[in-house]
């Protein structure tokens, strides 16, 4: 029984009563007021209007239409949030419109919004106003508040943006003013990075290609300039130099980069990218026209009196010969040139493939 009598005293000490902090909160009341108040939500662009301010818009006086509603207009709300801190020099004001749209933030003032109309005395053409009937307190189905969201001021473009803009101006070369200082609003950056190209990239590849002792720089000269116009990345010369000629119109050595080497062992140990297969041009290999070409590959060529030595054919992976009618070996610069332009039009036969698959 005393068993029985401490486990009935336990459940009712153990009955929680609830938690004062439990549940939504005591709302301020404005009661004391003659008319009951209309509540200004606002937030600042970037913000959550949920998380947003709170301030009251006082009604001095009772509605003034004949239906009981009262008519707001946005000096009075300009007015209101200016005297709650807001900064309408740097900020404009913009109200959720829901009756005429979906939904959306509809500014307060006319475009473009570079300076604040209402001034410091919030002085404005009530014909250009924005309006709000607010209907009476009775109507309970019908929310008393207003949300508004507040966005940064574009900066005035210069003097010389704005004329051209005005005079629609064919010729764009002569907007030499950088448009990068008009500022844009959060809304609008997002808008133009989602403009910009994303999401998985194609991979096209990369090539190089180098010469074994070269024996003239006239060689170098046409391979690096035939390397330039048919997308190589980067031409190696291994066991030679070579002086820039006077006849390279294309000016290559400032668009397409030259790597000199001692020898094939600073080609193989650091020079050489990571990934890239090894394809030696000499005869005996794989028939040019059979080649599947990597995706990333260095193209190694010999001199024309030595060609290719056995010792770095074994290094490289692959073997390409050029086939011919008459004499095997090419001129170095011809052969490089060859198997380059074989790569170029192979490429763009397999994108035309992929285009007419889809």
């Amino acid at each position: 029984m005393k068993m029985s009598n401490n486990s009935s005293f336990q459940k009712l000490t153990n009955q929680h009563k609830p938690s004062p902090m439990a549940g939504m909160p005591i709302s301020p009341s404005s009661s004391s007021l003659a008319v009951k108040p209309v509540i200004l939500r606002y937030m600042y662009e970037g913000g959550q209007i949920g998380q947003g301010r709170l301030c009251n818009l006082r009604l001095s006086t009772p509605p003034d239409s004949n239906d009981g509603n009262t008519v707001i207009s946005a000096k009075q709300i300009v007015q209101t949030l200016s005297e709650d801190g807001v900064d309408f020099d740097t900020f404009y004001a913009s109200a959720y419109e829901s009756d005429e749209s979906t939904g959306g933030w509809m500014p307060l003032e006319s475009a473009p919004r570079y300076n604040n109309p209402f001034g410091k005395k919030c002085d404005t053409n009530d014909n250009d106003e924005i309006v709000f009937n607010i209907p009476p307190p009775e109507e309970d189905k019908v929310s008393r508040r207003i949300d508004i969201k507040l966005f940064r001021r574009p900066k005035v473009p210069p003097q010389e943006l704005r004329e051209a803009t005005v005079d629609y101006i064919d010729d764009m070369d002569k907007l030499t003013i950088d448009q990068e200082i008009v500022e844009h609003s959060s809304d609008a950056l997002m808008a133009i990075s989602k403009s910009v190209p994303g999401g998985k990239l194609e991979i096209d590849g990369y090539f190089g290609i180098g010469i074994l002792q070269p024996k003239t720089e006239q060689n170098v000269g046409t391979l690096w300039r035939s390397a330039f116009q048919l997308g190589a990345s980067v031409l190696y010369t291994i066991g030679g130099r070579y002086k820039t000629s006077s006849s390279d119109t294309l000016n290559v050595p400032a668009r397409i980069p030259m790597i000199e080497l001692d020898d094939w062992s600073s080609f193989a140990e650091w020079a050489a990218p990571k990934g890239a297969v090894w394809v030696a041009i000499e005869m005996g290999g794989i028939p040019l026209k059979e080649f599947k070409h990597p995706r990333n590959a260095i193209y190694i060529l010999g001199s024309e009196d030595h060609g290719v030595p056995k010792s770095i054919l074994r290094n490289c992976k692959e073997v390409v010969s050029l086939e011919s009618e008459q004499y095997g070996s090419y001129n170095v610069a011809v052969a490089g040139s060859l198997v380059m332009y074989d790569r170029m039009m192979k490429q763009k036969q397999e994108e035309q493939k992929r285009k007419d698959d889809k």
